[in-house]
């Protein structure tokens, strides 16, 4: 009985340890790419992006936010009574429900850069960034109930190695978007 428990607390360092690398990790590359970024936009671009990564920040909290957490608590508790079917259930619905949320939001974002970025921000440049900024919207709400999901079944690698590939991601997309805007004026 001993060693299972020291087995579970020793998995739980384990897995804390995997998500504050992928933390660490994360946290580096986006500071990294803010570089490159920063040469190809300038500063007047950097400020307009910044604006619009703000209003993107908030559409994230709205669509995705406490997915997770209420994914990964549903299906524990599937778990622990043995409901695996269940638990692969609460997957679905969970997926049904971040698809519908995340594509209402990403369509009001992008649909309504325009508006959002002069009324709203006072900055009407800022539109080209939300518009771009807008898919990753439907795509974190579909990762976080798969983080959620990995998290309820007690592993935290799946979370880790999606952290850091939607980072690099979106590393690539904003400097990709930054050159191909500047270019295109």
């Amino acid at each position: 009985m001993g060693k299972k428990k020291k087995s579970k607390g020793g998995s739980f360092l384990m897995q804390g340890s995997i998500l504050a690398a992928a933390g660490i990790i994360t946290k580096i590359i986006g500071a990294v790419y803010r570089i490159p970024m920063l040469n190809i936009m300038g500063l007047k671009g950097q400020g307009y992006y910044d604006m619009a990564f703000q209003v993107y920040s908030i559409a994230l909290i709205i669509s995705s936010y406490s997915l997770p957490v209420a994914v990964s608590k549903l299906v524990s508790l599937k778990m622990a009574a043995g409901e695996r079917k269940n638990a692969f259930r609460v997957l679905k619905a969970s997926l049904i429900i971040a698809t519908l949320s995340g594509v209402t939001i990403m369509v009001i974002v992008f649909f309504g850069a325009e508006a959002i970025a002069e009324y709203l921000m006072g900055a009407k440049m800022s539109c080209y960034s939300l518009k771009v900024l807008a898919p990753g919207l439907l795509i974190c709400a579909i990762m976080a109930v798969f983080r959620g999901y990995f998290q309820g079944m007690g592993t935290m690698i799946p979370t880790a190695i999606s952290q850091i590939i939607e980072q690099l991601l979106n590393a690539i997309v904003s400097v990709v978007s930054a050159a191909v805007l500047l270019e295109n004026g």
